[in-house]
């Protein structure tokens, strides 16, 4: 037999027959089958039934079928063609309420930073212009009043020059100084630090958050560039398709997935502290 028609043979029967016939040709339950390879039982009966739209995206039908694949000891040409004609599931976002949140916080913030330079500027001012409006000089007109003169002997009197309109002014500069305060300079408001879970994405994939009871946060297909950020204890488990393209940080430091992939499929549990912990099935 040639070698086309070698692969006439390969894709003869459907895929999903050949599955369960090596399966049960191994001895193996669908349950044992899914505990070696990490998987749902729902995946494996998936895949089984051809039900390619229970997988999710094109990446996770190549992840999957590939490790089922090799469990079973089948050529990975099976997982071609079925790769080409999944198309990936219509994926709604459901991040708006956690965006709108961060944006709320962020708002309070900036409010009570404007709150707090107000408090500490506001009296720096208005002392400031009372010491100033105090500093000005103020000019005092003294004259001379002659019931206070001593008296004089005539001699001496005649010696004065007569005064040509009365006696002269006494000019009098009274201007106190007073020390100026230091103003304080405003306290600039303290940098964010980066806390909670933080998802940054450098190629396409996958994603799926879900909250501590179970409810779906966020599932969708993100591209390279995005970014998700989640607080302590809003995020209770986290399913990543494609775990290499995706750097994943808890309070700022690094998360290796090594622990928590499988078929480049990281599953991860995130406790009340932001601690990521292995995911059970």
């Amino acid at each position: 037999m040639n070698h086309e028609g070698r692969q006439d043979a390969l894709f003869e029967d459907p895929i999903g027959l050949r599955l369960r016939a090596a399966r049960e040709k191994q001895g193996l339950a669908i349950e044992q089958a899914s505990q070696q390879l990490r998987l749902p039982v729902a995946i494996i009966e998936a895949m089984e039934r051809e039900d390619w739209s229970r997988l999710g995206a094109p990446i996770y039908v190549r992840s999957y079928l590939g490790s089922y694949l090799r469990l079973l000891g089948l050529p990975q040409e099976l997982a071609q063609p079925v790769a080409s004609q999944a198309s990936a599931p219509q994926l709604v976002p459901m991040a708006s309420r956690s965006r709108l949140r961060r944006t709320l916080d962020k708002s309070l913030r900036n409010g009570i930073y404007l709150v707090m330079t107000a408090v500490l500027v506001v009296p720096v001012v208005l002392v400031a212009r009372h010491y100033q409006s105090a500093a000005k000089p103020q000019t005092l007109t003294l004259e001379a009043d002659p019931a206070l003169l001593p008296a004089l002997p005539e001699a001496e009197l005649a010696a004065q020059p007569p005064a040509a309109n009365g006696p002269e002014p006494v000019m009098a500069s009274m201007a106190p100084v007073q020390p100026r305060p230091a103003v304080p300079e405003a306290a600039a408001p303290a940098p964010v630090p980066e806390d909670g879970l933080v998802l940054r994405f450098s190629g396409q994939s996958w994603v799926e958050v879900l909250d501590p009871n179970g409810r779906r946060i966020e599932q969708a297909l993100l591209e390279a560039g995005a970014e998700r950020r989640y607080a302590d204890g809003e995020v209770g488990r986290v399913t990543l398709g494609n775990a290499a393209a995706v750097e994943v940080l808890s309070h700022g430091k690094p998360v290796d997935l090594a622990p928590f992939r499988a078929a480049n499929v990281a599953r991860f549990t995130v406790s009340s502290e932001g601690e990521p912990a292995p995911a059970r099935h």
